[in-house]
């Protein structure tokens, strides 16, 4: 009889596990679609039948991906209570919790998910945009990004990242590590726009115009670097290309 009973359960069990593994296909299938609703409708009861970390942080991230901030708070803090060793799971509700505007509790959430996997490149990437919305903490995620440029000397986000964290402090090392990002990977706009942001304000206005020059050609849209470089240009004679600037930064602006 004994027996019997621990077949069934084991019956039952695999029954509800291969119910939750055809959901999960069918939300990915929905997913590719482009159909939200119904894709984290299948995620969800995948979830349900099954609440393993992988079902868990599909719902979640399908959540977090159609803003449905939320309700992606509350899976991925009942999925971090239950695996708490789980980085993946810590970025997931790092970013959900940012999205809703807890700035402090996001960067608290994806220290511990860098601590816990230093080499997760997305809870680095993650950390670095959100540098600035905790002053508080700005040591501890300074302390990170240092480990990962230094885990990862090449990668140009990393050095990025850390270079950021480093201005106002260290305007110095803050440059040469944005020029090894740009030096990696020539196309990084942003890297450029910031290397011109350090030159202007050494009153170093036309290596100043080139990186910014360098930043709107690879990213027309980028409006800051546009509205600098017509600064710049009017600033140095140049009354045109100045008008053609700022016609450019008042379009990007209108358009957001």
């Amino acid at each position: 009889m004994v027996i019997l009973l621990i077949a069934w359960v084991a019956l039952f069990l695999l029954q509800e596990q291969e119910g939750a593994e055809a959901h999960h296909s069918r939300g990915d299938l929905e997913e590719r679609a482009g159909n939200f609703r119904e894709a984290a409708k299948e995620y969800e009861i995948a979830a349900r039948l099954d609440p393993s970390e992988k079902n868990l942080f599909d719902l979640g991230s399908e959540l977090l991906k159609y803003h449905g901030y939320r309700q992606a708070l509350q899976i991925f803090s009942y999925a971090v209570d239950k695996w708490p060793e789980s980085a993946k799971l810590r970025v997931g509700l790092g970013v959900a919790q940012y999205s809703l505007g807890k700035y402090r509790e996001a960067v608290e959430t994806l220290c511990r998910a860098v601590d816990l996997d230093p080499k997760d490149t997305r809870a680095l990437g993650f950390l670095g945009k959100m540098y600035n919305v905790a002053p508080e903490l700005s040591q501890e995620v300074t302390k990170r990004l240092e480990r990962f440029a230094r885990l990862y000397p090449n990668n140009p986000a990393a050095n990025y990242y850390y270079a950021l964290s480093l201005r106002g402090h260290s305007d110095k090392q803050a440059k040469a590590l944005l020029l090894k990002s740009v030096t990696e990977d020539p196309a990084f706009a942003e890297a450029h726009y910031q290397l011109g942001l350090l030159d202007e304000s050494d009153g170093l206005s036309a290596t100043a115009i080139h990186e910014y020059e360098a930043a709107v050609r690879i990213r027309p849209d980028l409006a800051q670097a546009r509205y600098h470089l017509a600064r710049l240009y009017e600033k140095n004679g140049q009354p045109e290309l100045a008008r053609k600037e700022f016609r450019a930064f008042e379009a990007l602006k209108a358009a957001h």
